[in-house]
């Protein structure tokens, strides 16, 4: 039987030789992850029911990554209580301070074409970036902990087939935000977003990361994108020899298809109080900002650093404008660092802080009313990152940037100079 990636990867995590959509399955994750905002409850949870042992302790991954450096006193006691737990349950994979979660379980090669891994966080599926299927869970997170398994329903796909390549000045983030523009909330309920075709070669993993992991914010279950040639060096890259193409049947069953000409693509941004509300940059010139801020686990790549920095690089951040940038993990930060970049950055009015979530849960840089930022972060709910009288609009880092010279919402392509460099990864 045909059968899409999702389809293939449940399948074979369910012991199981074909799936079908809406079929209800128990499937075995081969990663599970969880941050400390979050871990702490789970064990609670599996230590009122009796349970003292993880099932598969191998197979899980404990981050600390919302307040590093710790800024407060919960915080504290929280990232204490998880190195604690972490030791006590012998964790297999703990990271302390080391990145933020999705980005790191890509960077240590912890996720491969065909897995299927389960996150505490909803922006899990950024990891589908390497034809893995990885689908966010709240509590559920603790019945795996305990059971080392969950059920789901198959979900039906969505594919979208990229063509061309980005002209200069429009990014990852862009190509998501066009895809939303043609979705509802109907079209993808408890859906998977695939991304193929002969454009998606022109993106590196961390930016096929940005796509991925921002489908959530259309409303779908994840993303995943196909396991190509890139994707598989890239892998190679970071010492895993044996990854494999993966990609979906050619006569595999699909919801409905979107075909999108990347070449046609202009630079877009999310508006409060939802990701999905989308406009052009270039009709947004009014919106004045004072915060401008580049990281996230959908956009602090080495290749973000890079393009904000090509875009900054002689010019001068607004006055009136305070930028701040976080490398999603210590490695970017430290390839950075060796690049230059965060030089470069500097020079032109950043503020650069270590690896953390920081502003995406309002952990740091907190906003008072009556004032904007405009972030690469994945959310923009009001309160999101302070007050609920401030505002919070999403771009790609080039139009962050852009904006932080400008001081108002500013399309990019007005400083960008060439495409930018899409080799490195």
């Amino acid at each position: 039987m045909a059968a899409t990636m999702t389809q293939k990867i449940l399948a074979r995590v369910s012991g199981r030789a074909t799936v079908r959509h809406g079929e209800i399955i128990w499937a075995v994750p081969d990663l599970v992850t969880a941050p400390e905002v979050s871990f702490g409850a789970y064990v609670k949870r599996i230590r009122e029911i009796g349970v003292t042992k993880l099932a598969r302790p191998e197979r899980v991954a404990v981050i600390i990554d919302h307040e590093v450096p710790v800024h407060s006193a919960a915080g504290a006691e929280r990232n204490k209580l998880t190195r604690q737990l972490a030791q006590e349950l012998s964790v297999g994979h703990f990271f302390d301070g080391e990145g933020i979660t999705h980005p790191l379980m890509v960077e240590r090669g912890l996720v491969q074409p065909g897995m299927f891994a389960a996150g505490a966080d909803s922006h899990a599926p950024g990891l589908g970036a390497v034809g893995a299927l990885s689908v966010p869970f709240g509590f559920e997170v603790a019945m795996m902990l305990a059971t080392g398994q969950i059920w789901m329903q198959v979900p039906e796909t969505i594919r979208v087939r990229l063509h061309g390549a980005c002209p200069a000045g429009v990014a990852a983030r862009d190509i998501v935000l066009a895809v939303m523009q043609q979705l509802d909330d109907e079209a993808t309920s408890y859906r998977v977003i695939e991304y193929q075709g002969e454009g998606l070669a022109s993106l590196s993993v961390p930016e096929r990361m940005t796509i991925c992991g921002l489908c959530v914010d259309a409303g779908a279950k994840s993303g995943i994108a196909t396991s190509d040639q890139r994707c598989v060096d890239y892998l190679h890259s970071l010492g895993i020899p044996d990854a494999q193409l993966l990609s979906s049947d050619a006569d595999a069953e699909f919801a409905m298809t979107i075909d999108l000409d990347l070449a046609r693509l202009t630079p877009r941004v999310s508006i409060p109080p939802s990701p999905n509300h989308v406009r052009e940059a270039q009709a947004m010139a009014d919106i004045t900002i004072q915060h401008a801020y580049i990281g996230s686990c959908a956009s602090g790549s080495i290749e973000d650093l890079r393009a904000a920095a090509s875009i900054l690089r002689g010019r001068k951040v607004h006055a009136g404008v305070n930028l701040l940038v976080i490398p999603a993990t210590q490695r970017v930060f430290q390839q950075a660092l060796q690049e230059g970049l965060l030089t470069e950055l500097t020079q032109a009015g950043a503020t650069i802080s270590p690896s953390t979530c920081g502003p995406c849960f309002g952990g740091i840089a907190q906003l008072r009313a009556g004032e904007r930022r405009i972030s690469t972060s994945t959310r923009n709910d009001p309160g999101r990152m302070g007050s609920h009288e401030a505002e919070i609009f999403l771009a790609s880092a080039m139009t962050v940037a852009a904006s932080a010279i400008a001081g108002h919402i500013a399309d990019p392509r007005q400083f960008a100079v060439g495409p930018d460099d899409r080799s490195a990864a």
